[in-house]
């Protein structure tokens, strides 16, 4: 695989878990690692962390990613540039521009369909677009949204995540993870990720009272973490006491036995501020298909796409706890048909969702496509950036250096 010098800015980069995070390290780590470098932010654990890999990465103080940019750009010889999720990090892009880098792809997710409909993040976004040879999207869904705001502004490519069946898959041994957690010998119904509003286990807990009735021995473990955490640890112990653990965040190489160690998966995703937030795929569900589970995602942005609605699990209206605790219930009483969900499941994303693919095709973008000829827009300065973005870039006082940024 072929690419030119290409600089990645990232604000979703490990140690740091998440779903972007995912996302951003899959396809990087499968790049040509002598033609990468990364600048990402310094969170508790980085140092360590990039030791072990084989291309630089330069870690900037919070989300002061552009600092040094120019100097950087220069010392690498620099071709093109990739900021791998767009809220808030395309407001870089003229920075980018400016550092010197000739060509710039940026890539979208959830968060940025809400940035689309809200009027002045939508203004913003508008605003760097022209910047950009080329946004990427998650789903049809969420391209929609962004060609209704962005019209011809940037061209839009399909780049989605994907998932590694070899690493997620049937037949590993969960019952370690059963024991850490004293989930017993009954149904397990999991669900995995960052633990925010949107994502909806609040619903998941109202509806849970119901599936246990039902199935005394079920239980529930919802594995992340997250701002609404403590209050979803409340609302467990007062409405279902014994049935729910959260266990926190996991390690990543600990995260497929948590799979193997459940009957079901569920996301219960739904839109939430009005429509601001949403969920863009759902990689945790395609995680689970591989792993042989069926699965349960609510409907939100591009997660219809993350299963086959019949086939290989189930799309529900999440916010509705009675449907979510029907559906469940129906699978759990019907081991056989959840049993067919998950082969079903584990064939499709075999044959639909690939990494090696995915960084094909961005290795691709980055090259620039064929007869494509390269870009010729030049940096601008930072007199013609949109106001909000320069006053926001000068707040940041002396990590601001127009001579070397």
């Amino acid at each position: 695989m072929e690419i030119p010098r290409t600089l990645v800015v990232t604000g979703h980069f490990p140690p740091e878990p998440g779903g972007v995070q995912t996302f951003t390290w899959e396809l990087v780590r499968r790049l040509p690692a002598d033609r990468l470098l990364v600048v990402a932010p310094a969170w508790a654990g980085a140092a360590e962390f990039d030791r072990g890999l084989d291309f630089p990465v330069v870690r900037r103080r919070c989300y002061l990613l552009f600092r040094g940019l120019r100097r950087l750009v220069a010392r690498y010889g620099i071709e093109v540039g990739w900021i791998t999720a767009a809220a808030p990090f395309a407001m870089y892009a003229p920075l980018v521009r400016a550092a010197g880098v000739p060509r710039l792809i940026g890539s979208t997710h959830g968060q940025e369909v809400g940035w689309f409909r809200a009027v002045p993040t939508r203004a913003a976004m508008r605003a760097v677009a022209p910047a950009f040879d080329a946004f990427t999207f998650l789903s049809a869904g969420t391209r929609g949204e962004m060609a209704a705001a962005l019209g011809d502004r940037t061209r839009l490519v399909q780049l989605a995540g994907a998932v590694d069946p070899l690493r997620f898959r049937p037949g590993l041994d969960g019952g370690a993870v059963r024991r850490r957690h004293g989930l017993g010998a009954g149904p397990v119904v999991l669900s995995v990720s960052r633990l925010v509003r949107r994502k909806g286990h609040d619903r998941l807990l109202d509806a849970w009272p119901e599936i246990v009735r039902r199935s005394p021995n079920a239980r529930l473990v919802i594995v992340g973490d997250g701002p609404t955490r403590r209050h979803l640890a409340d609302q467990a112990a007062r409405t279902s006491p014994g049935t729910v653990t959260l266990t926190g965040p996991v390690p990543a190489a600990d995260l497929p036995r948590y799979y193997a160690a459940a009957d079901v998966f569920v996301l219960p995703c739904r839109d939430d501020r009005r429509g601001l937030q949403v969920e863009g795929l759902g990689l945790s569900v395609l995680e689970a298909s591989a792993a042989g589970l069926p699965v349960v995602v609510g409907r939100s942005g591009g997660s219809p796409e993350s299963l086959v609605d019949g086939r290989t699990g189930v799309l529900v209206d999440a916010t509705r706890p009675d449907g979510l605790a029907r559906t469940l219930n129906e699978l759990l009483d019907n081991p056989a048909r959840a049993r067919r969900m998950g082969n079903e499941g584990r064939r499709w994303v075999r044959e639909k969702w690939s990494w090696d693919r995915a960084a094909a095709r961005l290795a691709s973008l980055l090259c620039g496509a064929p007869g494509q000829p390269p870009s010729r827009r030049e940096g601008r300065p930072l007199e013609a950036i949109p106001d909000a973005i320069r006053d926001a870039v000068r707040e940041a006082g002396p990590a601001w250096d127009s001579r070397t940024s």
